[in-house]
């Protein structure tokens, strides 16, 4: 049988990485530039374990007991204690360097996820499966024909019609011979009925002063999490990305996660920026992700009310996360936003503290798409 000596050790190097990912994840997630040149960086210390080396110039003295056979010494013999050289370095007194270790964002967040998804012990997420079928009672209505169907949705007046065309053209015959392989026509839903099954993602983050450190790290997991159950639930993911400060900017997902802190807080831009990126989007199901430590300019109250309104009107669900390490009280514009999300319809207000609180968060969106699938689907009597 074949070892393969590598593929083990590459297996060794994957379970420590992995695990010291586990044990610093919210040290890492905290960096300034999470991700450079795609990559997230990150060290860790090794220890070389020594090996013994024959003539190695500096050696260390051993007591123990005498070989007793020949070339054991004179008057050397068996069980004699002797000090005996050994070469090599002490196991304890060296240390190996620490290794620069590269891992690729979209891993990162997958063991980032599944780190997180065990620590909150959130539920399972069940949903139809988009590619396959789903029982109701409601008949699709065909609406449109198409060169691609099941032999039940046959249109036969099409059909014999491309027959006879074809056979005319190919063989100079009126005569109808049908080939199903070139003359087939099929009902189909037109597409523009169908039930949306993708998604539009606009992240908007406040980039002022005081988003720093534990800020960025409550922010970052609710992301990775968010991410884990939207993926789940859409076969297509548009994300887009978008930080504030006094102006608002669109900026790249690695951007978005290497931000400079600075400036004041205007969130009537970041709602803004988020409608504009909306436009084209129209069989989607549209989500906004806002995080921010609540605290708006003075003289941008009314113009953010203005633009949250807003918001709620052109997204399906508005998630307003107020970053808040420290637990203080909530006020200021995200007091606001707390009181219309619960007396209204198309946003939820989230008091990121920690851990706890992203659960929390998270239950409530997984509401939203158990009630939105509840009126999207019928379940077929049970005959």
């Amino acid at each position: 049988m074949r070892i393969h000596r590598g593929r083990i050790a590459q297996h060794k190097h994957d379970q420590h990485l992995r695990e010291y990912l586990k044990q610093n994840l919210n040290e890492l997630i905290q960096q300034k530039e999470l991700i450079i040149d795609g990559k997230v960086k990150t060290q860790i210390a090794t220890l070389d374990l020594p090996t013994l080396k024959f003539a190695e110039e500096v050696q260390y003295l051993a007591q123990g007991a005498g070989s007793g056979g020949a070339g054991s010494g004179a008057g050397g013999g068996a069980g004699d204690d002797r000090v005996q050289a050994l070469g090599g370095l002490l196991g304890g007194d060296h240390h190996g360097k620490e290794l620069r270790v590269e891992l690729d964002f979209d891993e990162f967040v997958k063991l980032a996820q599944e780190v997180l998804l065990d620590e909150l012990e959130l539920p399972t997420f069940h949903e139809p499966a988009r590619h396959g079928e789903v029982e109701s009672q409601d008949i699709p209505e065909l609406d449109d024909l198409d060169r691609i169907g099941i032999r039940a949705d046959l249109n036969l007046e099409e059909t014999m019609t491309q027959s006879l065309l074809r056979n005319a053209r190919e063989r100079g015959v009126l005569d109808y011979d049908v080939d199903v392989r070139h003359d087939a026509w099929y009902f189909v839903e037109d597409p523009t009925t169908f039930k949306n099954n993708r998604s539009v993602e606009v992240y908007v983050l406040d980039v002022s002063g005081s988003m720093r450190g534990e800020y960025l790290s409550l922010v970052r997991k609710t992301i990775f999490i968010l991410w884990h159950y939207l993926e789940r639930r859409y076969p297509t993911n548009l994300r887009r990305y978008v930080v504030f400060q006094d102006v608002a900017e669109e900026k790249t997902r690695d951007e978005f996660f290497c931000v400079e802190s600075s400036g004041g807080t205007h969130i009537s831009t970041g709602f803004e920026k988020a409608i504009e990126l909306l436009e084209g989007a129209r069989e989607y199901d549209k989500f906004l992700f806002m995080f921010t430590d609540g605290e708006t300019s003075s003289g941008d109250f009314d113009l953010a009310k203005k633009r949250f309104e807003e918001a709620r009107a052109a997204f399906d669900l508005v998630i307003y996360c107020h970053v808040n390490p420290g637990g203080r009280g909530i006020g200021g514009f995200s007091e606001y936003v707390h009181e219309t999300a619960k007396a209204q319809d198309g946003a939820a207000f989230a008091n990121l503290m920690d851990l706890e609180t992203i659960r929390a968060a998270m239950k409530e969106f997984l509401a939203f798409f158990d009630a939105q699938a509840a009126r999207r689907y019928t379940p077929a009597q049970k005959r």
